[in-house]
């Protein structure tokens, strides 16, 4: 199942996809098979040397940002299979095993999705593989969020939303498209579904004053306290991404409906003065100490991260079976652009 994973630029996506990397090592030897990890060597490669410079203090540095694109990697949860087969035929490719999940990682503010935004023609290969997606994983930087309305990190904010948002009706209409298409030739499938999930990024970088003025406390609720985790998310969208919340929400656009959107809270320990400052310099990551489980470890919210990839698990086996015959229908003929 193809999945986007959306972010502004400068909005800490490179290192949400390091910090993915290492929780999905570290959680993936914990899990007896049922949980699997797959990267081209290129992704591989970059994905690894980000983690790697986070184990050294380091945060990845701008030269990186450019190679986003390029980003792509696959999760695969072990299906249940019924019945007492011998584990050769349950190994076997036409049992299909895994389900799975196809990520790839897009700069939202990139000139190819603002076009897109103008003109409403996707003529950009990005463009056209990002509305190919059944899950929308949106990067929200929190070191953007501010109370002062008239500074540009507000309407660079504001911006960011009207982009997510029309982005999100785009890709609404393309699956009503796409999947009138399907039935047109005689394919059955249901009504299209899209799964959402809000990554609140930086999240050690938000102010006490915005969280004073929202009425909310610097601790976020815990990870069994679903709901209230996700009135403290919401509570902060719908002031700064309101346009996009009320898309989430807002029922089927063509059609098409969002699933319950799921939340997620991204941080990186930084280290601090003695008086509570940050050191002059660039900031430097705090490392958590030598154990067996692995040593020199940046001290970030692995929690979240097993939470963000046992939550697709379920959503991974939701629809796989549309989405094979979605792509056989592509295979035998071309996709239109949609207008």
């Amino acid at each position: 199942m193809p999945a986007a994973i959306l972010g502004d630029r400068a909005c800490g996506k490179t290192t949400f996809l390091g910090l993915l990397y290492a929780a999905q090592v570290k959680y993936g030897t914990r899990v007896l098979d049922s949980f699997r990890f797959h990267a081209p060597l290129q992704s591989l490669r970059l994905m690894s040397q980000v983690y790697e410079g986070m184990k050294d203090s380091r945060f990845p540095g701008a030269t990186l940002k450019d190679e986003m694109t390029h980003i792509s990697f696959v999760f695969g949860y072990r299906k249940a299979v019924s019945g007492r087969l011998p584990m050769y035929m349950k190994e076997r490719n036409w049992v299909h095993p895994f389900a799975k999940l196809n990520f790839a990682a897009y700069d939202v503010s990139g000139e190819d999705v603002q076009e897109f935004i103008d003109s409403g023609v996707a003529a950009s290969p990005i463009i056209q593989q990002l509305l190919k997606s059944h899950v929308v994983v949106i990067l929200v930087d929190c070191s953007k969020m501010t109370t002062e309305i008239d500074s540009p990190q507000f309407k660079h904010m504001l911006k960011y939303d009207s982009e997510v948002a029309s982005l999100l009706v785009s890709l609404q209409t393309y699956k009503r498209q796409e999947f009138s298409r399907m039935r047109s030739q005689g394919v059955s499938v249901g009504d299209p579904v899209i799964y959402p999930a809000i990554v609140l990024s930086k999240f050690d970088s938000l102010r006490d004053d915005v969280l004073v003025k929202l009425g909310l406390h610097r601790g976020v609720p815990a990870g069994d306290q679903k709901r209230k985790r996700k009135e403290y998310a919401e509570a902060l969208l719908r002031v700064f991404l309101p346009q996009t919340l009320s898309q989430l929400r807002g029922g089927k656009v063509a059609g098409v409906n969002f699933d319950q959107a799921a939340y997620f809270f991204s941080w990186v320990r930084t280290e601090t003065s003695e008086a509570g400052m940050a050191p002059v310099g660039p900031p430097r990551i705090v490392r958590k100490e030598f154990s067996a489980e692995g040593g020199a470890e940046p001290d970030f919210s692995y929690e979240d991260y097993v939470a963000f990839i046992e939550h697709f698990r379920s959503v991974a086996n939701k629809v796989p079976d549309e989405v094979v015959e979605r792509e056989n229908v592509q295979q035998s003929q071309p996709e239109p652009v949609p207008a």
